[in-house]
């Protein structure tokens, strides 16, 4: 946390001149790991006494003190000297900063309700500090209330704006409000004001992918990775996946692989090896990698999908079904992992594109090489994607024509994913964002019950319907009534 201000025009002097002293020598024994700097701080707590000459330089040190223990998680004790600084009835600009810190720690505490009353307590006093501003947007984001967290970083933005971390939190409260052209601007603003923060190309590069500008996104996450030595997990997996959507399927390995071995507690980065090596074929060497995640985590629905595809191309159907079943009884992680608060624009999907990708691939001749996105599309209508990146545009007759067999009969690498995804229809179209809600012609996502209907009867009828579909394409016989 950056450090609010603990000066003040009430203190005289001498005083701000003995809190600068402070301040410096209790930094300088934190970074250097000194572990007596707590004890030296209080010592000179202790000296300050009860005099009332002395309350607002004492109340500027505990600030100084709960804003430490704050960074260190200790936000109880944080929230104990921020009281006691309250308590001694000083000036508001030390009222201000002890509201401030207890704002931080109650938002590390995650109670949102209470660090926004504190941050705005902190406004009340000083309406024009950016950090109090930053903070209390942060904490609005928290509660959903975007329209006035997107104001308080205008506010803020208007008075600082040469602060990039601004713009990037500004820039995720729009995405939250739908309005991608501001968002993309706002991260953009970050980036070129702090060229140097992975963290800001990251995100840019998620709403390039979002708004289908593939081989933009990849360019620049090849800018910030570099070689990957020092990239972050989400980085790596997050352009392995791009680069799996892209056909690089080499070098999306690559980029799983070095992160299972840099990171080799995270589920997610086997998960992500798990679906590289699937789209690769390489069923054996990816059911390995799914059986690692399930290891790491066993509540991550990610890893039973990723192992209960790899049994189903083994040919262990029964095995593969209790996977997928537990896979489809929670929305899927890496996608959130992925994409971050873009994701939010995807409608709330459940399923990773990489592991449809892997479908494509078993659909293609032996040695073919990069084909359409059929059966992303095709699940994509089922809702299993719902706007992921990567899907083009739909042509009903073509994602029915690869969804289904000549014969009529759903293709078997879809089987078990279509099942999943009307499992998870009705909780996707809940979580689309409005934009998208309303082109569900006149259906109610609330109202929406497949309770009662069982996989065989929708199954049958969207069969119907491919059967009447295929049937008007087909070429009129001439002089019939038809024609």
């Amino acid at each position: 946390m950056s450090s609010p201000h603990t000066t003040s025009e009430t203190l005289t002097a001498e005083h701000r001149a003995r809190l600068e002293q402070i301040q410096q020598k209790f930094e300088e024994m934190l970074d250097t790991g000194n572990g007596a700097a707590f004890g030296w701080l209080a010592q000179e707590l202790a000296a300050l006494g009860e005099d009332p000459a002395l309350q607002a330089l004492r109340a500027a040190v505990l600030v100084l003190r709960a804003e430490a223990l704050v960074d260190l998680e200790e936000n109880e004790a944080a929230l104990e000297d921020a009281e006691q600084a309250l308590s001694l009835g000083v000036a508001a600009e030390e009222k201000a900063a002890a509201h401030c810190v207890a704002g931080w720690a109650y938002f590390n505490l995650e109670d949102y309700e209470r660090a926004r009353e504190k941050f705005a307590e902190a406004l009340a006093l000083m309406p024009d500090e950016v950090m109090y501003l930053h903070g209390h947007a942060l904490t609005l984001l928290e509660l959903g209330e975007y329209e006035q967290a997107r104001s308080e970083l205008t506010h803020a933005i208007y008075l600082d704006d040469e602060d990039a971390s601004l713009y990037a939190l500004r820039s995720e409260i729009q995405i939250h409000l739908e309005d991608i052209e501001s968002a993309e601007r706002d991260i953009r603003n970050a980036c070129e004001l702090d060229e140097d923060e992975p963290d800001y190309a990251l995100s840019l590069a998620r709403l390039l992918l979002i708004t289908q500008r593939l081989e933009e996104a990849l360019a620049l996450m090849n800018d910030v990775i570099g070689d990957g030595h020092e990239a972050s997990l989400e980085a790596l997996l997050f352009r392995s996946h791009v680069r799996l959507l892209a056909g690089q399927n080499k070098e999306a390995s690559e980029d799983a692989m070095r992160a299972s071995n840099r990171f080799p507690d995270e589920a997610f980065a086997f998960v992500q090896l798990a679906n590289v090596q699937l789209a690769q074929g390489k069923t054996a060497m990816a059911m390995r990698a799914a059986e690692r995640a399930v290891g790491l985590d066993a509540s991550l629905p990610d890893a039973y999908l990723a192992r209960g595809t790899a049994l189903h191309l083994s040919g262990k159907s029964e095995e593969a079904r209790k996977d997928l079943e537990r896979a489809s009884a929670a929305p899927a992680e890496l996608p959130m992992f992925l994409l971050g608060s873009a994701f939010a624009l995807t409608g709330g999907a459940g399923l990773d594109n990489s592991i449809l990708e892997m479908l494509k691939q078993q659909e293609k001749p032996a040695g073919g090489g990069a084909g359409g996105g059929g059966f992303e599309d095709a699940f994509a209508a089922l809702g299993g994607l719902g706007g992921m990146p990567g899907m083009g545009n739909l042509d009903p007759m073509a994602m029915l024509s690869q969804m289904f067999d000549e014969s009529g009969n759903i293709r078997g690498p879809l089987k078990p994913l279509f099942e999943m995804a009307l499992k998870n229809a009705p909780k996707i179209m809940q979580n689309m964002p409005e934009s998208m809600k309303a082109n569900l012609g006149g259906i109610d996502p609330e109202k929406l019950d497949l309770s009662n209907v069982s996989t065989d009867q929708i199954e049958e009828q969207m069969r119907e319907f491919y059967r009447t579909m295929k049937k008007s394409k087909a070429p009129k016989e001439p002089g019939s009534d038809e024609e």
